[in-house]
């Protein structure tokens, strides 16, 4: 049947998936390959099925789903379309709207999921979304990064973080933003996991990540860092270890 429209299902939640399978009986064009609980199975089964049409919850353990479109996106064909499965929050819901990806809230009514399949059916002849510029797209300069953390799933431009500290207490990395609210990440977060987002991001000492691009100078003495304001009333310190690696992205003469 070359109409069928092949589709898999990722959710950590099995009644969700249930739900959306009973559903999607209404339509005689959707073949679902594979249903699956788990982000770590999903890169395999997606990359092996190749779908037509991808139902993925965004917030879900290990990996969420932006960072797995992230890691499966050189090996499915750009045909591919995706739509976002959860209950989001404002920040996730103003990055779909800007974004080229369809979305539906948990829980949905019976029409918007109707109007979501007529038009995956409509664009599947006429007017195919290309996967890879839908992510470009998504993770662009005004909303790059895909911040997971134990509440919620935050994206985020670079210029709205601020720095990351270690929390001993807590075992693990707390962001703190322009604005000054503060999020726990997973436990499973990693000091090289936050300064492989980006360049931007320094270790200035064992307990702390900074944006150097509110980094106005270094005290020679102390090693006290200056940020610009209105942050300049915060108290950090680069260490004697780390201060090499600033001067290096500070390109210092």
């Amino acid at each position: 049947m070359t109409n069928t429209i092949k589709t898999i299902i990722v959710d950590d939640e099995i009644n969700s998936i249930h739900n959306l399978e009973e559903d999607l009986k209404a339509y005689p064009e959707i073949e679902i390959l594979d249903t699956i609980t788990s982000s770590q199975k999903a890169k395999k089964s997606i990359i092996q099925y190749q779908p037509d049409l991808l139902f993925l919850d965004v917030e879900m353990p290990y990996i969420n789903g932006i960072e797995l479109l992230q890691e499966i996106r050189p090996y499915v064909r750009n045909s591919m379309r995706v739509i976002f499965y959860s209950a989001f929050d404002k920040y996730m819901l103003d990055a779909l709207r800007a974004s080229a990806f369809d979305y539906l809230l948990k829980p949905y009514q019976t029409n918007e999921l109707k109007q979501i399949v007529e038009r995956i059916k409509r664009e599947k002849t006429n007017n195919p979304i290309n996967f890879d510029q839908a992510m470009r797209q998504l993770l662009s300069n005004d909303c790059k990064f895909a911040v997971q953390t134990i509440s919620r799933l935050l994206l985020l431009r670079r210029s709205e973080i601020l720095y990351f500290q270690y929390s001993e207490d807590t075992r693990c990395w707390q962001m703190t933003l322009t604005n000054m609210e503060q999020y726990r990440l997973r436990l499973s977060t990693k000091a090289k996991d936050i300064l492989n987002f980006c360049p931007s991001f320094i270790r200035v000492n064992t307990d702390c990540i900074l944006n150097i691009d509110y980094l106005s100078s270094v005290e020679n003495n102390t090693l006290r860092c200056i940020l610009y304001a209105p942050f300049s009333h915060l108290e950090i310190s680069a260490s004697r270890r780390h201060y090499s690696k600033i001067k290096e992205a500070l390109n210092f003469l």
